[in-house]
C-alpha cells in the first residue's frame, strides 16, 4: 500500500501551474490504460518527455508498482491526482521572475524545513524591494525591505 506522504513528486513540478499541467498529462495516461495497444513507456515519453519519463520508471519502481500491471498503475495514477490535490499552496511574491534554479531551491526548502512538499503560486511585484511577500492559509508575511525602506524614508524626509 503506497503512503501518500511517501509519494515523492519533486522532480516533476514545483509550482500549482506546472502540477496542473502534470496532472492533466498523468490522466490522459490513465484515461488510455485499458487500451489494447496501450504502451506505458510511448505514453510517458509522448506526455512527459524522455527526462521525467525516466523519473517516473525510477517512481513506478520505489513504489513497487508493476507496470504490466493496469489496475496497479490506475490505483497509482489516482494516488498522485489524490497527492496533488491535497498539497499546500504557497504564494509567493517577488521582484523578479525566479528562473528553474531559484524555483527548484524555493520548493526544495519546503521539504527539508517542514518536511512537506508545497505547490508555489508565484507572482511578480516589481515595485517589491528586496525579499518576498509570502500568503498561506489565509496568513500573510511580508519579509521585503519595503517597510524599513518606508519607514526610513519616512524619518528622513521629517527632518
Amino acid at each position: 500500500m503506497i503512503k501518500m506522504e511517501d509519494l515523492d513528486l519533486s522532480g516533476f513540478f514545483t509550482t500549482n501551474v506546472e502540477a496542473a499541467d502534470f496532472l492533466t498529462r498523468i490522466s490522459a495516461i490513465s484515461e488510455d490504460i485499458y487500451r489494447t495497444d496501450f504502451d506505458l513507456e510511448k505514453a510517458l515519453i509522448e506526455q512527459l518527455g524522455i527526462r521525467k519519463k525516466d523519473k517516473f520508471a525510477i517512481l513506478l519502481r520505489d513504489n513497487k508498482i508493476s507496470q504490466g500491471s493496469n489496475p496497479a498503475l490506475k490505483d497509482f495514477f489516482d494516488k498522485i491526482r489524490e497527492k496533488i490535490s491535497s498539497m499546500p499552496v504557497i504564494s509567493l511574491t517577488l521582484a523578479f521572475e525566479p528562473g528553474e534554479e531559484t524555483l527548484k531551491i524555493l520548493s526544495d526548502w519546503f521539504p527539508l524545513n517542514i518536511n512537506r512538499q508545497v505547490l508555489l503560486d508565484i507572482k511578480v511585484d516589481i515595485d517589491l524591494i528586496a525579499g518576498a511577500y509570502i500568503s498561506f492559509n489565509g496568513k500573510y508575511s511580508d519579509s521585503s525591505v519595503r517597510p524599513i525602506f518606508d519607514r526610513t524614508y519616512k524619518e528622513i524626509s521629517a527632518v
